[in-house]
């Protein structure tokens, strides 16, 4: 027995040894292979007499049915000059209790149906998200449209959410990087809805159960609003089941709310939040850029993928890799229905906020003005489409993608373009990209950080505004 086990034993360590020597004779990783097809599925779309807009696409990889209710006009612009915070609020409480079902009894019926909920406000809409099995999609259906429609704010709920948001709001506030953030959204976007990020007290105490109530019903409306349904089922199976649940949603007033222009700004501005005592320094740069139906989108998205939009980034081996300044720098390009923005952001050590700064504007003016190799792009493209088309496997994410294309105005075909448009960038688009909206003159720069001990290093880079941490401008 004892020779068998070590036969056995010798056997594995010359495998495990072969195994090692193949391992180092291989130099290179392997080439990846050719890219998978993304197959959509068919697409059935109807509108209701109500003008609720209605897309039907069957994905029966499980035996799930997701959707996305996407209620246009209720997002956080909506109502924001007399009731900042209304309509995330509204949304938040919504699946609270109808005027049938209290908030026990949806969670409940969430269960059985073996189903999830979820409803979140952002700029441009409120969003109403579910699932469930496909033999209970009438039930989804049904108490999906009973929170769209009816939903009542229990007084309760709504004393309950306030106090949540007050402390909410006071823990953000000692949050370096919701400082940042809210500084940065102010100084980009000025007076426009898209500058919205939380509101302040005041507002939030002055929100009522009778506000909620009015939002809800003036805003919440099928004829400006589509229902995505993606899953396993048939369209002449379901169309008689959402007709049922929502052909009785009560058309309303559309209401466009008017949007102020963005800022142009002529020169770099710095607006410094002080913390005193911090040792690191939370910076943010932004500058406006496109709504998301541009046709300048897929070159943006490649050029932001390379400079700080993915690990292998260039940022990334600059200020983390080859100067050590911080562990995880980023950028991101974030196109909305009437407007965009384009960030960098890093947290880094006291001793290092201008240095890393110079960094960052050096980066930006590289991919400005000299074209990104062959290699870079390649990399950007395949990161790019290789997580899109596993987006798009989940019922989940194509429901997502597909409310996109609705809620942005854009092409039909825009799902099925993207990999084509993506693949068909050349240097040239990338660098002309860079060239018009990585424009490190006209940024606006957000430091949140110890005002004593930066100083020096940030004012060569620009006139500064001096703010505390409520957001309240002081002298310096």
């Amino acid at each position: 027995m004892k020779s068998q086990i070590s036969n056995l034993k010798s056997q594995i360590l010359l495998l495990l040894c072969c195994a090692v020597s193949a391992f180092a004779q291989q130099k290179t990783p392997p080439a990846p292979g050719p890219a998978r097809p993304v197959n959509l599925p068919a697409i059935t779309e109807k509108k209701l007499a109500n003008g609720l807009t209605v897309v039907l696409a069957p994905l029966p990889n499980v035996p799930k049915i997701t959707l996305q209710l996407t209620i246009k006009g209720s997002g956080s612009d909506a109502d924001l000059a007399l009731h900042p915070g209304l309509s995330g609020m509204a949304a938040q409480l919504a699946d609270e209790g109808t005027q049938t079902r209290n908030s026990k009894q949806i969670k409940e019926e969430l269960r059985s149906l073996g189903g999830s909920f979820f409803m979140n406000s952002a700029d441009d809409a409120t969003t109403i998200s579910g699932s469930s099995l496909a033999e209970f999609s009438e039930r989804l259906f049904a108490l999906v449209s009973d929170v769209a429609q009816h939903p009542a704010y229990p007084e309760k709920e709504v004393t309950l959410a306030k106090d949540n948001a007050l402390q909410e709001l006071q823990g953000a506030r000692s949050n370096p990087g919701f400082l940042a953030q809210e500084r940065l959204q102010k100084a980009v976007f000025g007076n426009h809805p898209y500058s919205f990020v939380t509101a302040d007290e005041k507002a939030i105490k002055a929100i009522t159960r009778l506000a909620l109530q009015q939002f809800a019903a003036t805003r919440y409306i099928p004829n400006n609003s589509v229902l995505v349904v993606v899953g396993d089922f048939t369209p002449d199976t379901l169309l008689p089941q959402i007709e049922k649940a929502f052909g009785g949603w009560k058309q309303g007033r559309l209401t466009p709310t008017p949007t102020p222009a963005t800022p142009k700004r002529d020169r770099r501005q710095i607006y410094f939040v002080n913390r005193p005592d911090s040792v690191q320094s939370q910076i943010a740069l932004g500058i406006a850029t496109i709504p998301r139906k541009h046709p300048d989108y897929f070159s943006l998205r490649t050029a932001d993928t390379i400079f700080g939009g993915s690990f292998y980034s260039r940022l990334t081996r600059n200020i983390r890799e080859d100067k050590g300044y911080t562990y995880s720098p980023g950028s991101s390009s974030n196109t909305q229905a009437i407007a965009g923005s384009w960030s960098v952001f890093a947290a880094v050590r006291n001793e290092v906020t201008g240095p890393t700064l110079v960094e960052m504007f050096y980066e930006m003016d590289k991919m400005r003005v000299a074209p990104v190799s062959a290699e870079e792009l390649d990399a950007a493209k395949a990161y790019s489409t290789g997580n899109y088309s596993f987006e798009l496997a989940s019922q989940g994410g194509l429901a997502g993608r597909i409310s996109t294309v609705y809620l942005y105005d854009l092409p039909r075909a825009f799902i099925a373009d993207f990999r084509p448009k993506i693949e068909a960038l050349t240097p040239a688009d990338i660098q002309k990209a860079a060239a018009k909206y990585f424009d490190s003159y006209r940024l606006a720069v957000v430091i949140v950080g110890d005002w004593s001990k930066v100083k020096d290093q940030v004012t060569p880079f620009g006139e500064v505004t001096l703010y505390n941490a409520e957001g309240q401008q002081i002298k310096q």
